[in-house]
């Protein structure tokens, strides 16, 4: 492009050049006030140029030969192309951010702490954000809210007969929650997720529960009475350790990720802090992983390192509680490597993702539309 300018500002000097050249000239000179220190690429460069000549006026029969015009040409061509690239791509710019503030006029909310818990005896309670302090005391529950904002469920241990009687707490899409089991255990459950256990584990020989979705567990530590988690495909056996099973139905596969101590899965293979076993059809493979990436969720961040992005508006949609629809078929989707906190507008998310592929969203209620 720049030979281009220097051919036609040579043949204006000599005098030997067409109309269409001479309005090209004439053009540069109308614009000689302008000025602008915005960069741009050869390629942005050559797009403008050809929209900038096919746009000019051709039929000045008129001779420009004042040298000093010369000089002023020739001084401002450059920036003058500059000039028009600038405005080219400032306008297409402004109209797409233009539009997706337009798509996401209608932005979703994070999830928070909110649960169901349902008692052995059939009664519902409902689990919603709360100030700190006792919550309410029923049928010998206890539900309060910590210093650190999280939602406490304490069961008085209780004696039962020779029938073991189970709690269940939910957790919807849009929810998390923290529950204290009655032997001390910590277990904090991801949204879309469910936990049955004993209303005691005083007169059981192992401490077992049911986990169905994700939670990160920190077990109180009893060597006597070994606490096992049973989930889709697999059983993880522990006496005290922290660890995070992620078993959504809607997941190809069940991983346990171990952060602290050792546990056993399917008596087959025994992990160690910082490995994840990956449940697949009746297989198990051990990999070496950043074990904090896979509890995530719990310290408020979505991680993502080199993820599908089918996987992560999985996780989307359980957090956020909406529907994704891909517009078109699901082939050669990007994968994405950064991080953004779960607490952010479902819109934060989005633009993350958009920023570093070619891949578009629309929010339409509580749907969120792939294009």
């Amino acid at each position: 492009m720049q030979k281009d300018i220097k051919a036609i500002l040579d043949k204006m000097e000599s005098g030997d050049y067409t109309p269409e050249e001479e309005a090209i000239a004439k053009y540069w000179l109308h614009q000689l006030h302008l000025n602008d220190e915005a960069g741009i690429t050869e390629k942005e460069l050559e797009e403008v140029s050809a929209q900038i000549w096919s746009s000019l006026p051709v039929n000045h029969p008129n001779k420009l030969k004042n040298s000093y015009l010369w000089q002023k040409l020739s001084a401002a061509a450059a920036i003058l192309i500059v000039l028009g690239t600038v405005l080219y791509f400032y306008t297409d710019r402004f109209l797409k951010e233009t539009h997706r503030e337009a798509v996401y006029i209608h932005d979703i909310h994070a999830g928070g702490n909110k649960a169901y818990l349902t008692l052995s005896n059939g009664k519902k309670i409902t689990l919603t954000d709360a100030m700190n302090g006792q919550l309410a005391t029923e049928s010998g529950v206890q539900i309060t809210k910590a210093a650190d904002g999280q939602l406490v469920y304490i069961i008085a241990d209780q004696k039962y007969g020779t029938r073991p009687e189970y709690n269940l707490i939910e957790t919807p899409k849009g929810g998390q929650y923290q529950i204290r089991l009655p032997d001390g255990t910590n277990v904090w459950l991801n949204a879309a997720s469910s936990l049955k256990y004993p209303t005691s584990f005083q007169l059981l020989k192992e401490r077992r529960v049911e986990l169905m979705g994700e939670a990160y567990f920190e077990v109180s530590k009893d060597k006597k009475h070994p606490f096992t988690v049973t989930s889709p495909g697999q059983e993880i056996k522990v006496l005290g350790t922290h660890f995070s099973i992620n078993a959504y139905t809607d997941e190809p596969v069940t991983r346990t990720t171990l952060l602290e101590g050792i546990v056993k899965v399917n008596n087959q293979v025994t992990l160690k802090p910082g490995e994840q076993a990956v449940y697949r059809a009746g297989n198990i493979n051990v990999a070496q992983v950043n074990a904090n990436d896979a509890i995530d969720w719990k310290n408020g961040e979505f991680i993502f390192t080199n993820e599908s992005l089918a996987n992560i508006l999985r996780r989307v949609s359980r957090w956020y509680n909406v529907q994704i629809i891909y517009v078109k078929p699901q082939t050669d989707l990007p994968t994405f490597t950064g991080s953004v906190s779960r607490f952010e507008n479902v819109s934060a998310v989005l633009k993350m993702l958009e920023e570093t592929s070619n891949v578009r969203f629309a929010i339409e209620g509580k749907t969120i539309k792939v294009l």
